[in-house]
């Protein structure tokens, strides 16, 4: 009993921390949003011959492989890597953001802690989502990521004032004693409408 409290607690600051990081790089990403129209801006100006500058070639909109020694994913094209400093201030191991919109972000964590059977791991999980404001779970059902069965959460929240909406889905996964957590955020209005991307990401996700 005292290791299933053990575990739960850990897995339910995971939790927190992978939320912290999920959430604010998607701000972070919605701020590079305006300073890119900025660099955009200036990129035209340097394409024009009048203007004496040789254009700038972006360095985002290949792609690439990503991933740590427990895991690997594809990068699309138009998404660029979060940067470590961000991703250390929650112990993410890896995350990757499109600034162009609709803008999203994907992290990914994995935990040593791994929950006694499902109904744990869905209990821990669904109270502690109910900890943001305006929380709304749109749904939790089981899923399955390159054969290795898990829990899908997909719901809603903002903060106190509704002025920003967001809308995440997050996987959860236990494979070789640990636990996988991949997180995709986006706001309310636009997550819908990145489908297609996350099932990209999702469909090249390996674990080693």
């Amino acid at each position: 009993m005292l290791y299933r409290k053990r575990t739960a607690k850990k897995l339910v600051l995971l939790l927190v921390l992978l939320f912290i990081v999920g959430v604010g790089s998607f701000f972070i990403i919605n701020r590079l949003r305006s300073s890119q129209t900025t660099s955009n801006t200036s990129d035209q100006q340097q394409a024009n011959p009048q203007a004496g500058s040789q254009p700038t070639t972006p360095t985002n909109n290949t792609i690439g492989n990503m991933g740590t020694s427990d895991f690997n994913y594809l990068r699309p094209e138009g998404w660029s890597e979060i940067s470590k400093k961000v991703l250390e201030t929650s112990g993410a191991a890896s995350g990757i953001g499109r600034a162009t919109s609709p803008t999203a972000t994907f992290t990914m964590k994995v935990s040593s802690s791994t929950p006694k059977n499902t109904s744990e791991l869905k209990n821990a999980t669904i109270a502690e989502l109910k900890n943001f404001s305006n929380f709304v779970l749109v749904a939790n059902v089981e899923t399955k990521i390159e054969g290795k069965t898990g829990q899908k959460f997909t719901y809603k929240f903002s903060d106190k004032d509704v002025n920003n909406k967001v809308k995440q889905e997050m996987s959860v996964i236990g494979y070789k004693q640990k636990t996988f957590f991949l997180l995709f955020s986006s706001s309310a209005a636009d997550f819908d409408k990145q489908s297609a991307e996350f099932t990209k990401i999702l469909s090249s996700f390996k674990f080693k």
